[in-house]
């Protein structure tokens, strides 16, 4: 996956506190941006930006508008990562920085840019690609992930009797409720396709399985109808590191969680878990109870 470096603006512009506002304005507008880093004395004080001046009486100083310190990033880091932290934190823009060494500033209007493509319009969750490179990457550090497919039932009934925004609505629901649900511990969201999404938790399953019975009590209304959901689980067994090619193994977690989520949509548990399953035809021999976090 792209990494900050990559992205990132290493042309900084810097400006004294006591510099008035006129002059910050200004010096933004002649090199066509939209913050400067506020240095004195050779140190970092933060970073000020052409939204904090807006209103300001143009000869009031920098030092005037400069918030807390800005939030720091490795060049190292993932897009992803680098979103995240913009998300949760409500920033805007991150410093760029390794081994104490400011190398330059992350925007998000950048990062959106080169993000592209990877994060579903609809719902603001990552896609499949975002997925997949983080399963990978948690393989090649020797964590065994659990994954959790989670199925939307009937989606296709609910589009047919109450319309694409219907459908739109539920997708935009069961989002952010599996995103609260996720980053609650400590896990991601994606939308994987169509009315698949898919949790990624760092950890093993019989740390994560004890926390879907609440995952399945939420309740998804759309026009007081409700939307049901069915989850497959993979992955979060092994207590040694998997061998082999981390790519190819992340491919069959996904495939495996997959096909378990349809499974789980015949079984009134509404979860199956992903060995339960015969690949050939997605289909479990016989419905059977759930067998619990130590299965």
């Amino acid at each position: 996956m792209v990494q900050v470096k990559e992205v990132m603006t290493s042309i900084l512009v810097t400006i004294d506190p006591w510099s008035s506002v006129r002059e910050a304005a200004n010096l933004m507008a002649r090199h066509k941006i939209g913050s400067l880093l506020v240095l004195e004395d050779g140190t970092l004080l933060g970073v000020v930006t052409s939204r904090d001046l807006r209103g300001v009486h143009p000869n009031r100083v920098v030092m005037d508008v400069l918030r807390g310190p800005t939030l720091s990033i490795s060049p190292k880091a993932n897009l992803l990562e680098a979103h995240t932290i913009m998300q949760q934190q409500g920033v805007e823009r991150l410093l760029v920085v390794e081994e104490g060494r400011l190398l330059g500033i992350l925007t998000k209007r950048a990062l959106a840019f080169a993000l592209g493509q990877g994060f579903d319009p609809l719902t603001g969750l990552p896609r499949a690609d975002f997925l997949r490179g983080h399963l990978e990457r948690l393989l090649e550090k020797g964590i065994d992930p659990t994954l959790v497919f989670v199925d939307l039932d009937d989606f296709g009934l609910l589009n047919k009797e109450l319309g694409h925004t219907a459908g739109d609505q539920a997708l935009r629901e069961i989002a952010s409720k599996l995103t609260a649900f996720a980053q609650k511990h400590r896990g991601e969201a994606y939308r994987y396709a169509g009315d698949e999404f898919a949790l990624i938790f760092p950890r093993p399953r019989t740390q994560v399985l004890p926390h879907l019975p609440e995952l399945l009590k939420l309740t998804i209304l759309v026009e007081e109808k409700r939307v049901g959901f069915s989850l497959g689980v993979a992955g979060g067994r092994r207590r040694r590191k998997r061998l082999g090619n981390p790519r190819a193994t992340a491919d069959d977690l996904i495939r495996m969680a997959s096909l378990a989520s349809t499974l789980a949509k015949s079984r009134p548990e509404k979860l199956a878990l992903g060995e339960e399953v015969n690949p050939a035809s997605a289909q479990a021999p016989t419905a059977k109870p759930f067998p619990g976090p130590g299965g």
